[in-house]
Formats: structure tokens, sequence, C-alpha cells
């Protein structure tokens, strides 16, 4: 690799469209080079990532050049700090090549840390691959005349890069995947990659958790009922569900439909479900108004739920009353813990403030030491105590700030408590 790799990384860093950290002020000519490395601390840095070169891929590699671009050009961050964030997120950026590293003994690779998902007993990974950008097409398998060819999907790129991402995330000890009937064909791609790797004897089907979610339509039973087997002629090769959700129950018909304990209704039809085998815990997923929310979590029914509740607002229950005086979903949250309920946080990085792309003023608040991503996902376990958070992987480097933050987590919990409550001060202030 050497001077050639790095002067191709640094050449594709600097024509890149777009920066890393948003700023408020107008960017030189998009062309010149990072000015870290036209800078006295350009050979530095250079040294530092020439270090790592072979251990990091392209897609980590810029992400690495905006993040000490911003903090260099734009925080002036003193010459020390700048060049033990470049070593920090160079090792961040690795840790894939890592846990194939024969030389480091098994006991020594970081896995993502485990909890226990409330009633369902479930050891839940605190990171969890969710399968909403990965997939082949977002067109449902239901549409005439459009519908993608199962046959040709799980032969496609993608279904590579699926399989390869998933087994990143088996190694990490990741091991819950989550995905829904209309999310296009992520739901038979997954299950075709993690039949694959079963028959391969990489992972066995009890060392791994599969969540999918099917809506309620129109609210028919019988419709219901033919959408559930199209998806089971899906994900029945894995013989049984770990986690079934109904999806995105949000208003109060769908709710009322849910509620009710009619012989004939929906919610007996997977109570039915359940009593064979085919799915072992029911939940819901949620994009409705708090006191909506509050409504189906303190009905009892279900063992998880699957909502929005982020530092930086909660999507659609941002603003709406809780019925507790508040507004969001804090007391959802705080309501689903105290019934024992397994709690996963929807989209916290995108949804939850485009942390991708975080303002100038986020990064600088929270800091070098650590990502906005990674904050968000430290402020869901630590400060609210949620189980997991959703990561929308579409190639396995998505989980770099993830990682960091895993790590972080897995520190002692009053250090890892005082760097997430030190960058909330800083935030609030």
């Amino acid at each position: 690799l050497g001077v050639d790799t790095m002067s191709r990384r640094f050449s594709l860093a600097k024509t890149l469209s777009s920066a890393f950290i948003s700023s408020s002020e107008e960017r030189k000519d998009e062309d010149d080079e990072p000015s870290f490395l036209s800078s006295g601390l350009g050979p530095k840095v250079a040294a530092i990532l020439e270090k790592h070169a072979d251990k990091i891929h392209d897609d980590s590699f810029l992400k690495i050049v905006r993040q000490l671009e911003f903090w260099h050009a734009d925080q002036n961050l003193p010459e020390e700090e700048l060049l033990a964030l470049a070593e920090r997120l160079a090792n961040i950026a690795s840790w894939r090549e890592k846990l194939d590293d024969e030389s480091i003994p098994e006991e020594k690779k970081f896995q993502i840390p485990k909890v226990r998902f409330g009633k369902t007993e479930l050891q839940m990974p605190i990171i969890t691959c969710g399968g909403m950008r990965i997939q082949e097409t977002w067109i449902p398998d239901n549409v005439p005349l459009l519908a993608s060819n199962k046959s040709k999907v799980v032969k496609s790129k993608s279904q590579a890069n699926l399989k390869d991402v998933i087994r990143s995330c088996l190694k990490l000890g990741l091991i819950h995947f989550e995905t829904a009937r209309m999310y296009g064909s992520s739901e038979v791609q997954f299950v075709d990659a993690l039949t694959s790797l079963m028959e391969e004897g990489t992972v066995r089907r009890e060392d791994f958790v599969f969540q999918t979610k099917l809506m309620i339509g129109s609210g028919s039973r019988a419709q219901f009922e033919k959408e559930w087997e199209a998806s089971w002629s899906n994900v029945g090769k894995l013989g049984y569900v770990d986690l079934f959700a109904f999806h995105l129950l949000s208003n109060e018909s769908q709710i009322d439909n849910i509620l009710d304990d009619a012989d004939d209704g929906i919610f007996d039809f997977v109570l039915n479900l359940q009593k064979e085998g085919k799915i072992k815990h029911i939940g819901f997923s949620t994009h409705g108004p708090a006191e909506n929310i509050m409504r189906l979590i303190s009905s009892n029914k279900f063992s998880y739920v699957n909502l929005h509740h982020h530092f930086f607002g909660d999507y659609h229950a941002a603003g709406t009353p809780d019925t507790l005086g508040g507004q969001g979903n804090a007391a959802c949250v705080k309501r689903a813990l105290e019934l024992d309920m397994g709690v996963f946080d929807i989209s916290p990085f995108d949804k939850g403030g485009k942390l991708y792309r975080p303002s100038a003023a986020v990064a600088a608040a929270i800091g070098p030491g650590m990502s906005p991503i990674a904050f968000a996902a430290l402020h869901a376990w630590k400060t609210e105590g949620m189980h997991t958070v959703s990561v929308g992987l579409a190639r396995s480097s998505d989980l770099d700030e993830v990682i960091e933050a895993a790590r972080i987590y897995s520190m002692d919990d009053d250090k890892a408590g005082a760097l997430v409550k030190a960058a909330q001060d800083r935030l609030e202030d």
C-alpha cells in the first residue's frame, strides 16, 4: 500500500463533493487538499494513517479525513489532541481487520455487549443490524409487474454485500437482525443470507435473533393472514421468528383493532402463531404520537416496543402529549421499562438528527472525544436505559462510530456516564 495508497486516498478525499461536518462558513475551493496536510501536522498525521493503511477501508478513510479537517480547520484543535484523535479514529476504523487477525487471541477481540431484553429474556446486543438500507429494492413483492424476482435478488451484488455485512456482525457478537415485510426485498435477502450461513456452519439458528414486522393493513384478519403467509414463505426457512412486531401501529383505529381481544381478531391470530412456535415474542413498532404509544405500552400485551426516543427529538412523537403532563416518548420508555418490556430505539442516527452529517455546532459541543453518532447511542443506553439501537447498515463501515460508542459503554460505568453527561451539558448550555 504505502505512499501510492495514501496519495490515492488523499486525492479521493479532497475531490469528495460533500463534507462530513457541515459548516456555516464557506469552504475553500473543493479541490484544495485538507488543510492539516499542508500544515506542519501533515507528515505526522500521514504517518499515523499510513501505519493503519492496510486495515482501513476507503469509506472509513474518507470519514477520518473529514473529521480531522473539521477539528483542524474549523475548531483549531491543538496539535497533541489532533494527533491523538487521528490515532483513535484509525484504531476504530480498523475493527474488521482486527477481528480477522489470527495473531490476536479470540478472548481479546472486542465483542458488542449484550443486555437482557426485558421479559423476552433474550440476550440482546446493544446494537442492532437494521435492514432498511441494504436491500436490492424497496419495491414490495406484492406490486404487480414491478415486483422483483426473488431468485435474481438473492444472486445480486447487493446480496453478496449483505452476506459480508452479516458475517462482520456475527464476528462482533452483533446477532440481532431486524427487517420487515414492507422493506422491499430486505426480508427475502436477510433470510437467504442467514440460511446460507447456517448451511455453511458459520452460525447456528439458536445463536442469532431475527426480527420481522408486518403491518395490519386494512385491519381485516383475512387480509392480515394472507400477508402473514406471504411473509412466512420467506422467513419460514429459519424455523421461527424470535421477535414479531406489528409494524407502524400509530393511529387510534389501528390500536383499537390490535387491542381487541375478539377470538376472530388479528391479535388472536398472532397468539395462535406463538402457540404454534412460529413466533416467540410479540411486540410493536410505531411512529405515532406519544399518547397512542403510551396506550399500547400500558395495555401490557406486548413483550417489547420499537420506538423513537432521541436526544435530538422523538420524530413523530416530538411535541405530542404523553398523558402525564410531558411531551415526547421519554415517559413511554420509562413505562415500558417498568413493565419489563424490551426497548428498541429506532433510527437514532437519522431520525434522531441526521448525525452522520451533524452541524458544526453539535459536533463542537460534543467534542473530539466521541462522534455525534457515538453520543446519540450512549445517550440511549446510559441516560435513557434503552436496550438496543438500530443501525441501518449499507456497508460494514457504517458501524465504525457505533462500535466506538459500544467501546465507551464497556468502560467503567462512572467514566462512561461522565463522558456522556459532560457532552450533554455542553449541548444544553
